[in-house]
């Protein structure tokens, strides 16, 4: 029995990130079913309708649920299932990590509010980032599954629009709890974090499915699907 993927998010088959992660789900060759789940489906019991799939995805923005898209990823992360968040899909994990390990009521995501207080989001704007598309560079921390996948490259190359990441002043406290941030870019921006605790939970500030590298297949893409396949750590 193939296995499945949800791609959490509000599909616009015109909107370049959401038609590019279908065509290259579409390319495997029959190897996965997959669907979107409108954000707005998950805001009561995500877990009863996640549970039958092995993999889940936070597609792009924009969602309609910040609550239902949350509920998702918090059900990935705490049962372990592989989870890709690509661009929104960072600043939604952010959110959700920071309000579990502060035991928050309520987050909000810098869109929703110009006059937040200290301890309301975990996001930032990204100084050196812009919302037009555009090409971000990093380096993968030594170590990391993130290095791994680019299998010891010293600089990764990837096309972006992300807009907001992670507060500095928060990094470190993400780190102790095992949310680390995977790569940086030279001028010390993250771009890419990993919750280490699980086998894969990786979440970035760029588009993977929109550079599918020299062989066809996005690395961190393919690994994300790797982990799909065998419900385990894809690397030690």
């Amino acid at each position: 029995m193939k296995k499945k993927i949800a791609i959490l998010g509000n599909i616009n088959p015109l909107y370049e990130p959401h038609y590019s992660m279908n065509a290259f789900l579409d390319g495997l060759n029959d190897r996965f079913d997959y669907n979107w789940v409108p954000t707005e489906m998950l805001a009561d019991d995500a877990a009863q309708i996640l549970k039958s799939y092995q993999g889940i995805i936070a597609g792009s923005g924009p969602y309609k649920s910040k609550e239902g898209v949350i509920n998702g990823i918090r059900y990935a992360r705490e049962n372990n299932i592989p989870f890709l968040g690509t661009c929104s899909g960072f600043g939604y994990a952010v959110l959700e990590f920071g309000q579990s390990i502060f035991h928050l009521p309520k987050v909000y995501h810098p869109y929703e509010r110009t006059d937040l207080e200290p301890g309301e989001t975990f996001l930032q704007p990204l100084e050196f980032c812009s919302p037009e598309m555009h090409t971000i560079s990093f380096k993968p921390l030594a170590g990391s599954l993130t290095n791994n996948i680019y299998n010891d490259v010293l600089l990764v190359s990837e096309e972006s629009h992300c807009y907001y990441g992670i507060k500095n002043e928060m990094i470190a406290i993400f780190d102790e709890n095992g949310f680390i941030v995977s790569g940086r870019s030279d001028d010390g921006e993250p771009k890419i974090m990993e919750y280490n605790k699980n086998g894969f939970f990786i979440v970035t500030l760029f588009l993977p499915q929109l550079k599918p590298g020299l062989t066809g297949t996005h690395p961190l893409l393919a690994a994300f699907c790797s982990a799909v396949e065998k419900e385990s750590p894809v690397f030690s």
